[in-house]
């Protein structure tokens, strides 16, 4: 269900929502997810709540990870149009194999190379960037 959500959420955007600055936008995407989640939050409350420094990792993760990409995000669907915008969300697991890689000393297989390659060969025609020869018999 969320995935069909942010589908429709990047058309519906360009649609109804173009001209909004990027920051009202993400405001209220974010505004809307935690009304939406505050029930479900309240229901499975943990008995012994975690401790100051997970509450300032979940800040940080929250403003940085969430609300700049969102901003930065809407912004993208501005100008390039919602199905570019959503390709990004393609090249995902290649930075997370980079990132773990680089922040975590995580091992980087040969097989993960190339499903990295696929991905951003795949996201690349996707968005044009990257044209493959006409296969059209010319006459």
């Amino acid at each position: 269900m969320a995935t069909v959500c942010y589908a429709i959420a990047a058309s519906a955007t360009k649609r109804y929502l173009s001209g909004l600055p990027p920051l009202v936008t993400a405001t209220g995407s974010q505004v809307g997810a935690a009304v939406g989640l505050a029930l479900p939050a309240a229901w499975m409350w943990p008995r012994e709540l975690p401790g100051t420094q997970a509450w300032l990792a979940l800040v940080v993760v929250g403003i940085l990870c969430t609300g700049v990409a969102y901003i930065l995000y809407f912004r993208l669907i501005e100008q390039a149009g919602p199905a570019r915008a959503l390709a990004v969300t393609f090249v995902v697991p290649v930075f997370a194999i980079f990132y773990g890689a680089l922040f975590l000393g995580e091992q980087v297989t040969p097989w993960m190379l190339v499903c990295g390659a696929v991905i951003v060969c795949g996201t690349a025609l996707s968005t044009g960037l990257l044209k493959l020869p006409s296969l059209r018999a010319q006459t």
